[in-house]
């Protein structure tokens, strides 16, 4: 049960990252500061976001940016990125491709300390939002669909007119 949270928590943390304001001024124990820099020496920190009962640091080492999970205890749980569909694994490229009638939104890798690889891809079609945990071989460990609620637009403006006496 832990270890789905911890996913949840790992997807959820994607998708609001989009959206978060930086969050330079978010207090970060020492435990979980240290253990960032023992992990990540060379690294140069954009942002910390607290999500649920963890800390995710958003760095820059080198080419691109990761992100490393933390508890509140500052045990390191995991380092993971946003990636193309050619870094998926073979067998991961062809479950998504079984998805015709969806597009690729969003693919995540997390490579976890306890359980390894795995991958988070996000697909929509006009009517749903598909989540997808991914092993190494495609196999899908968790799914949730949502529906995509549509948003009514008004084509014309309303037009306030005054009769002329």
């Amino acid at each position: 049960m832990k270890k789905i949270l911890f996913s949840l928590a790992v997807l959820v943390y994607c998708l609001l990252i989009a959206t978060s304001g930086n969050s330079q001024g978010t207090y970060v124990p020492a435990e979980v500061q240290k253990s960032f820099s023992s992990h990540f020496k060379n690294a140069q920190i954009a942002r910390w976001v607290p999500i649920q009962d963890s800390y995710v640091a958003s760095f820059s080492e080198g080419q691109g940016y990761k992100d490393a999970y933390f508890t509140n205890d500052g045990d390191f749980k995991g380092v993971g990125r946003h990636i193309t569909f050619d870094l998926l694994p073979m067998s991961a490229q062809e479950k998504l491709n079984s998805y015709t009638n969806y597009e690729i939104m969003e693919l995540y890798q997390f490579d976890c300390v306890e359980n390894g690889i795995c991958f988070f891809a996000v697909l929509e079609n006009q009517k749903n939002r598909l989540t997808l945990k991914m092993d190494t071989y495609g196999d899908v460990s968790y799914s949730k669909r949502n529906r995509i609620k549509e948003i009514l637009t008004v084509s014309e403006p309303l037009a306030v007119t005054k009769e002329k006496n």
